[in-house]
């Protein structure tokens, strides 16, 4: 059984631990990451479009079914969200990401209707795009392919606020 660690809407870790799809309570919050892959073969910042490495959700997910977004995931109990990062990497994609190739792009809070929330640590690396084609796992991602960034904003943003996607503009102009 996976366990996540209970945040205060502020950061401050609780002392709690529980399954991870155990119900939340208001004002509980979990750590969660999301990468951003840009292409290593994609031009340096400023000198043309990067190409990104983007999954389509299981179109059995209960969240944003058959979506095109990037790779993310809860941050395990005692886990930190670099750590959770390159392990979800791994476990949906089947690409091994480097520490110190890792970089925060930026950090942000969400918080939902019943008042639980999300504490989102949004990662950017550059990745190599398999040359045999993606493996990855069926039960979380339906397919997998490379796009340019205009493509990969606009499937994202359908289901993402203007301040993140402007996130990810700024990861683009930097990565």
């Amino acid at each position: 059984m996976e366990y996540i660690d209970i945040f205060t809407r502020d950061g401050k870790f609780t002392g709690v631990s529980r399954p991870k799809h155990d119900p939340k309570k208001p004002g509980e919050y979990y750590r969660h990451v999301l990468i951003i892959m840009k292409t290593t073969d994609s031009p340096a910042p400023g000198e043309g479009e990067g190409q990104y490495i983007v999954q389509q959700r299981s179109l059995k997910a209960k969240y944003y079914a058959g979506k095109w977004d990037m790779t993310g995931g809860a941050v395990m109990a005692g886990e930190t969200p670099e750590a959770a990062a390159i392990r979800e990497v791994q476990e949906e994609l089947d690409i091994t990401i480097l520490a110190e190739d890792l970089k925060l792009g930026f950090e942000r809070t969400v918080t939902w209707d019943d008042g639980t929330g999300l504490l989102v640590s949004v990662f950017m690396c550059r990745a190599d795009a398999p040359e045999d084609g993606f493996k990855f796992d069926t039960r979380e991602v339906n397919d997998v392919k490379v796009m340019p960034f205009h493509e990969f904003l606009h499937h994202v943003s359908d289901h993402n606020d203007e301040d993140f996607c402007n996130g990810l503009r700024e990861i683009e102009k930097k990565l």
